[in-house]
């Protein structure tokens, strides 16, 4: 049971490598989207204290899920566009979501929930940094392939997140109905 229990994390893209995973890794503009983080690892051994997820523009109105024995921090921005949400005008929103006050250790993997609404003319690609702490150390998932050198780029034109050492995670936007329920 247990060695399936692995052969099927090792199927799933992303957590061969054991970085930080988030799925699905597709969502509708429009449409409510349920975030799951996978932390697959710690820091060169060491436990993880810390997980930090930067919420992407053009994701609105994020809520973390509560994990037992973990406390969360939730940190606003002002936005420079206000936006709309059940007769309301939005003028800050969520920019980084914080699970802390426990340790996951390093043999082990956990999941990271959080909601939100991908706003319709959301980019196609909603990078969603993570900023892992360790007891000793901390690992940040932060790499785009938008942000290699031009120099970089030319070498590799398909680069894929794949190719990046520590990748940010991704989830594609594809057209939405416009419609959100919840």
């Amino acid at each position: 049971m247990i060695r399936q229990g692995l052969l099927g994390l090792m199927l799933m893209p992303g957590l061969a490598q054991a970085h930080a995973v988030i799925s699905p890794q597709q969502a509708e503009s429009g449409q409510y989207f349920k975030g799951v983080m996978t932390i697959g690892h710690g820091c060169d051994g060491s436990a993880t204290t810390k997980v930090t997820i930067t919420i992407p523009p053009g994701f609105r109105g994020a809520k973390p899920m509560p994990k037992a024995g973990w406390q969360i921090d939730v940190v606003k921005y002002p936005l420079a566009m206000p936006y709309e949400s059940h007769g309301k005008t939005v003028t800050n929103d969520v920019h980084k979501i914080t699970w802390y006050g426990n340790e996951l250790k390093d043999e082990h993997f956990d999941e990271f929930e959080f909601i939100g609404l991908v706003a319709v003319g959301a980019t196609s690609k909603l990078y969603f940094p993570v900023h892992q702490q360790c007891v000793l150390g901390e690992l940040q998932w932060n790499q785009t392939p938008e942000q290699q050198p031009e120099s970089e780029k030319h070498k590799n034109a398909k680069l894929q997140s794949s190719t990046l050492n520590y990748p940010a995670p991704l989830v594609t936007v594809i057209d939405g109905q416009g419609h959100h329920h919840h």
